[in-house]
């Protein structure tokens, strides 16, 4: 062969290789950037963990005071961004109000406290209302972010009253009794209304014991007396003077056989004892619906209203005992 073709052939040869080098390289570098388009369409952008104001929920008289912390808490993918924000109520678990209520560092400052507003989940499922949505005893909310005032000053006392849907029967009695809130004129609202109690305040509210066929929730709301009847703000002072031998002392040492509080005086309809029609009154204590009743004293008659100043009044009594008193006066009082 001669040296004109060996060179026409290694040029021939060099030009083949080196288009198919370029060939290569330009098939690999669209691969690569398809792949890449790839990625960039299907990949979610992480949600990293949000810095979130919590909203006031506190009554306008106490906005002015309150402060709103922040607090963290791991986001939830949605079209709103990095907050569930489009769920509907009432609706259960971390599709509706628990998306935020189910935080455990859902805090509000209120003056200089700090309160928590975190329900726990697992134990509103053992409650006696574990089938009731949030929205059906906060029936003025629709949801709002932030909340804000969405229930107004009076939210709190919306969902207190909110019993009354389902247990109309003891609302009816609530309302005849001495607890109830009541105008004292066209345009006179009640004086008293901000001292009297409403469902929520003597039954609690998200945790609420099973009562139905089961014991032990029965004897955990027959010890809350103090709760319902004896707290600051209520009556601490017949807590404390509920003192006799026979019924104070023996509750207040858990006696099973011990009156509470609504044993003697009535549960949601409680009249003032000088109503005549109250069954701590003079004339009915005795009755089959006071001292008298099934359980109790039945068949005592009025008789037993002799006994009667000793249930609140025993100290007082006691004291003025001319025994006692000789001895106190002898000890210096003690």
């Amino acid at each position: 062969m001669t040296p004109t073709k060996i060179e026409r052939r290694t040029l021939i040869a060099g030009t083949i290789v080196f288009l198919a080098i370029i060939v290569v390289g330009l098939t690999v570098a669209i691969a690569a950037g398809q792949e890449r388009a790839a990625i960039l369409s299907t990949t979610v952008t992480p949600v990293a963990t949000a810095t979130v104001t919590v909203p006031s929920v506190i009554p306008t008289a106490m906005a002015a005071a309150a402060a709103s912390p922040t607090v963290n808490a791991s986001g939830t993918v949605s079209s709103k961004g990095s907050y569930a924000l489009d769920f509907t109520l009432p609706t259960f678990g971390k599709a509706g109000c628990l998306v935020c209520h189910g935080d455990k560092n859902l805090v509000v400052a209120q003056g200089d406290l700090t309160v928590s507003y975190w329900i726990d989940e697992e134990a509103y499922k053992l409650s006696a209302h574990a089938s009731i949505t949030c929205a059906g005893c906060h029936v003025d909310y629709g949801y709002k972010a932030p909340h804000g005032q969405v229930g107004g000053p009076d939210w709190k006392a919306i969902a207190k009253q909110s019993c009354k849907n389902c247990h109309p029967q003891q609302y009816a009695d609530w309302n005849l009794g001495a607890h109830a809130i009541r105008p004292v004129g066209v345009g006179q609202p009640d004086p008293k209304a901000a001292s009297k109690p409403l469902c929520g305040d003597c039954h609690g509210s998200h945790f609420m014991p099973v009562l139905k066929d089961n014991p032990a929730g029965k004897a955990e709301v027959r010890a809350q007396a103090q709760q319902m009847c004896g707290r600051s703000g209520c009556h601490p002072d017949y807590w404390a003077n509920y003192n006799d031998y026979y019924h104070g002392a023996a509750y207040k040492t858990g006696a099973a056989d011990a009156p509470p509080c609504w044993t003697c005086h009535g549960t949601h309809n409680v009249m003032n004892s000088k109503d005549r029609t109250a069954p701590t009154n003079a004339e009915n204590l005795g009755g089959t619906n006071s001292c008298g009743a099934i359980g109790c004293h039945q068949g005592a008659g009025p008789a037993l209203a002799s006994y009667v100043p000793m249930i609140h009044g025993r100290a007082a009594i006691t004291e003025k005992n001319p025994i006692v008193m000789f001895f106190s006066g002898l000890f210096g009082g003690k």
